[in-house]
């Protein structure tokens, strides 16, 4: 048994027993982790506001035999803005479901959690937070060693997708947000992250409309 502050993004949550809730959460320290919440679903919890998804966190930890508790969470950053804007939004949403689906519980990557961070705050000012977000995918694709050979995804891939992929896989947020495309473009991309997206967790995903 033991007790832990570490700073984490929240991936998700879903409700646990009468009114606690069961938080997914990626730790700096710990790597992808699931916590027990006891009576967050409470008006009067001191967790209200905090176990949002996304929202960049510093929480103290008990390590109990079965479960890992929630003793104390203070938020740094938090995603309460991006709710006004739906595309905004649907992205932010995309990134966490997708690496609460892809990592692993107690996989630690390195530096994920920037990434996390990096995009969380991009999509916040963005103009196009689909487009950060389609690169976030790749760009977990690659860090968790599953990246495919993107000919395999789409035989009939030119050779402008290939190096546009390649960039997205590449390249910083910064020079991704600088990127212009065609209407007919954005929807063949789109359909390459979504069928990249199901092979790897053999679930239907609503691909991003860039």
């Amino acid at each position: 048994m033991k007790n832990i502050t570490t700073k984490c993004v929240v991936l998700g949550h879903k409700n646990f027993g009468e009114s606690h809730k069961l938080i997914f959460l990626y730790s700096e320290d710990l790597g992808k982790i699931k916590v027990i919440a006891k009576g967050a679903r409470k008006i009067t919890s001191k967790f209200t506001g905090h176990l949002e998804t996304l929202n960049l966190c510093l929480i103290s930890l008990y390590f109990g035999p079965h479960s890992i508790i929630v003793q104390e969470i203070q938020t740094i950053k938090n995603f309460q803005s991006t709710k006004e804007s739906l595309s905004k939004l649907t992205s932010a949403i995309q990134i966490s479901e997708i690496t609460n689906q892809l990592v692993y519980e107690n996989q630690n990557i390195d530096d994920l959690l920037s990434l996390l961070e990096d995009c969380t705050l991009y999509i916040k000012s963005s103009s196009k937070p689909e487009l950060i977000a389609t690169s976030y995918i790749i760009k977990l694709l690659d860090k968790i060693g599953v990246i495919p050979d993107f000919r395999e995804v789409s035989s009939n891939l030119s050779g402008k997708y290939l190096k546009f992929l390649q960039f997205l896989k590449t390249q910083p947020l910064s020079e991704i947000e600088k990127i212009k495309l065609t209407p007919t473009e954005k929807i063949e991309i789109s359909g390459i992250i979504e069928k990249i997206v199901e092979r790897e967790t053999q679930t239907k995903f609503h691909s991003l409309t860039i």
